[in-house]
């Protein structure tokens, strides 16, 4: 009966993380349907991504983009729920969001605060997507947080409790293979579960060395099953080595060399200037974060292996984030898996008062409900840019009228990044270098200048600096200029001629 409550009492607490997600990311993600479309370059380069692997389309064989394989298989759902929109995106970032709060409130309750955990959420979820690092939504940062935070959460609950023995090997399973659902999304968010298991694998070598070597052999395995649908596909679609190539050699080697080489001592000023800026941009959620951090490892009560879970694991996690020394505003939402630390001490503090005055939680947690998601959109950056804008006013729309005019036309988006030409147009990729990434691959700029001058595709988008062969093939027909913020000023559409 005890288990059966518990469950029951799991379930509404995800039921109320998920409302608060939702309503939360209605206002603060660009894949709401609150707003025309989530125009942002990795949001649109993913769910392309997406659509052509539902076109049979194998991902790195067929097309490019050097993000992990569980990004692009997890977009093609979204595409299969709303081909047309973002729509599935914006679900899944629901799912998401309840999962992330629904750990946190079960962090929240393992340090004492059960009772007052429904006030914390709303709070939090307001500080993570109203900030600069949640950008317009849908960062492989914030899909990977639940299970960052999750790790996190198990390691300290199982050390609090048996800090001298081995954890039981099927959630060493589970906790293996989170990590490689992590790692094949985006390896560089690997710091935290890498931190926590290694903990882990302390504490399972004060049993002896066999018990150390048996935590990580379930760990492995654990890793080991996350990756086999991923060799299995692309074993039996002959993408095994086009995979491998471009997740890992690309960004070892040529992703990271894009940015300047510098010396040591530069490389850590360069790590430092990165930090301080994540904590000036995103003063709502990275100084909370902070402090909660140094108030766990300071904590007198606490046992030097939590303190240490907390420090390595934040630690490795800012390795991670900062380590290129030069990063995009979006990394460092990682770091948001360790906000919940903030409200670990108040709310100990004030669950006993709240747990005296029953009567008074539900209307002290509606308030908190009104306040975090009534300032959503007044602290969201995104709601002044175009919140409930019109489709037909937006340039990707503009020209979705008129590359539908053609029944199954075809697209290049040349010289630059997804901008979400496809996704208002339509249509899934046909090309493998379908957009130009930040990788310096010289193949990938002689592909797309072979698709203007063969005159691969039915239309071509660009930003206003194409090659001077494209009129051969091309007439242009409709320019735009480019909202407040692009990094570029105008995109221009070229149709083949005779179409």
């Amino acid at each position: 009966m005890a288990t059966a409550s518990k469950r029951r009492s799991l379930w509404l607490v995800f039921a109320y993380a998920a409302v608060l997600a939702a309503a939360a990311l209605f206002f603060c993600s660009k894949s709401s349907p609150a707003y025309p479309l989530n125009d942002w370059s990795d949001a649109n380069i993913y769910f392309s991504a997406g659509k052509g692997i539902l076109q049979g389309k194998v991902m790195y064989r067929d097309l490019y983009d050097h993000k992990g394989p569980l990004l692009y298989a997890l977009h093609a759902l979204c595409a299969l729920l709303s081909p047309s929109g973002f729509i599935g995106v914006y679900l899944l970032e629901i799912l998401c969001g309840a999962l992330f709060l629904t750990v946190s409130y079960g962090f929240i309750a393992l340090y004492g605060g059960e009772k007052s955990a429904p006030l914390a959420l709303p709070l939090l979820a307001l500080m993570i997507y109203t900030s600069f690092s949640f950008q317009l939504g849908d960062s492989a940062e914030e899909l990977t947080l639940p299970l960052c935070l999750f790790t996190l959460y198990d390691t300290l609950r199982y050390l609090k409790a048996e800090p001298k023995m081995s954890m039981p090997p099927l959630r060493l399973l589970l906790h293996g293979f989170l990590l490689g659902c992590v790692f094949w999304t985006k390896f560089t968010l690997c710091g935290l579960q890498g931190a926590a298991l290694l903990c882990l694998l302390y504490s399972a070598g004060k049993g002896g060395w066999r018990s150390a070597l048996t935590a990580l052999g379930w760990m492995l395995l654990g890793f080991f099953l996350s990756t086999v649908p991923w060799l299995l596909y692309f074993g039996l679609n002959n993408g095994l080595e086009p995979w491998l190539k471009t997740y890992l050699y690309d960004n070892l080697f040529l992703y990271s060399s894009s940015e300047d080489a510098v010396g040591l001592v530069a490389r850590l000023k360069l790590m430092l200037q990165s930090a301080l800026d994540w904590v000036v941009q995103n003063p709502l959620y990275s100084i909370p974060t902070l402090l909660g951090i140094l108030g766990q490892a300071l904590r007198k009560k606490a046992a030097v292996r939590e303190r240490l879970v907390w420090i390595l694991c934040f630690c490795f996690s800012a390795l991670g984030v900062f380590i290129a020394g030069r990063t995009y505003p979006y990394y460092p939402l990682a770091l948001s898996a360790f906000a919940p630390a903030f409200f670990l001490w108040p709310c100990r503090r004030l669950s006993p008062w709240l747990a005296a005055r029953s009567s008074r939680r539900f209307g002290l947690a509606a308030f908190a409900c009104a306040v975090g998601i009534g300032l959503c959109p007044v602290l969201s950056p995104n709601v002044a840019d175009n919140f409930a804008q019109p489709r037909e006013e937006t340039m990707q729309y503009q020209f979705a009228a008129l590359i539908n005019e053609t029944p199954g036309a075809t697209l290049l988006n040349y010289g630059f990044m997804d901008a979400g030409f496809y996704t208002a147009a339509g249509i899934a990729p046909s090309v493998k270098y379908y957009h130009q990434t930040n990788v310096p691959l010289q193949e990938m700029l002689d592909e797309q200048e072979r698709y203007v001058t063969e005159a691969i595709c039915d239309y071509v988008v660009t930003r206003d600096r194409q090659p001077d062969s494209i009129t051969e093939h091309y007439t242009l027909i409709a320019t735009a200029d480019t909202p407040e913020g692009y990094w570029y000023d105008r995109v221009c559409l070229y149709r083949r001629k005779g179409l």
